[in-house]
C-alpha cells in the first residue's frame, strides 16, 4: 500500500519533533515546571563541563572525575536511547520513500520499531503518571504509527511497479503473420 511509507515517516518525524518538546510538566503548589529532553541534554552537558572544572581546579579528584563523566555519559545514552525507535522510523519511511517502495523487511522493522517506542513511551508515560506531556503523546503516537504501518505493508507490501514493455516478435509470430498475409 502506497500510504505505509508515509505513515511511517511521518510516526518517525513526530517522535523525532518531542526531542524538543516538553516531555514532563509538572504543577505544584501554583508553580509549573516543564522540561523536555532537548533541556536534559543540554544540563548534562553542563554538569559535564561542571566536573572538568572542578577537576582542573582540583577541587575533585582524577577517579572521581572519571566516574562521574562515565556516569553522565551513560545518562545520555539513555535519554538517547529513547528516541532511538523514532529515529529507526523516520529512516525507514525516508529511504521508502526515495526507493517508491516498502517491502516486508523495512515492514518488519517498522513493526519492531513501533513496538519498542510505544513499550519505552508507555513505561514513560506510566512513570510520569497526571505529569506526561506533550512530547510523551508524541512518542505514543509514534509506536503506533509504527506499528500500524509496518502491519499494513507486511500484509500488502508495495513493490517497484514494473513498466510496460512492449512484446518484441519472435522468429514463430513473424513467419505466422507472413503466412497469413
Amino acid at each position: 500500500m502506497k500510504a505505509t511509507k508515509f505513515i511511517i515517516l511521518v510516526g518517525g518525524l513526530l517522535g523525532l519533533l518531542a526531542f524538543f518538546l516538553p516531555l514532563v510538566s509538572v504543577e505544584r503548589g501554583g508553580h509549573s515546571a516543564s522540561v523536555s529532553a532537548f533541556q536534559v541534554m543540554k544540563g548534562l552537558d553542563a554538569v559535564e563541563v561542571s566536573v572538568d572544572q572542578g577537576a582542573a581546579s582540583r577541587e575533585i579528584d582524577v577517579a572521581t572525575s572519571a566516574s562521574a563523566k562515565q556516569d553522565i555519559g551513560a545518562m545520555k545514552g539513555i535519554v538517547m536511547a529513547i528516541f532511538a525507535p523514532a529515529a529507526l522510523l523516520a529512516l525507514l519511511g525516508g529511504l521508502g520513500v526515495k526507493r517508491r517502495r516498502f517491502g516486508r523487511v523495512a515492514a518488519t522493522f517498522s513493526l519492531l520499531g513501533g513496538i519498542a517506542g510505544l513499550g519505552i513511551a508507555s513505561i514513560l508515560k506510566s512513570a510520569a503518571g497526571g505529569d506526561g506531556g506533550i512530547g510523551l503523546t508524541l512518542l505514543m503516537v509514534t509506536g503506533v504509527a509504527g506499528i500500524i504501518g509496518g502491519l499494513i505493508a507486511l500484509v500488502k507490501p508495495e513493490r517497484l511497479a514494473q513498466p510496460k514493455t512492449q512484446a518484441v516478435p519472435n522468429l514463430a509470430t513473424v513467419t505466422v503473420a507472413r503466412a497469413a498475409a
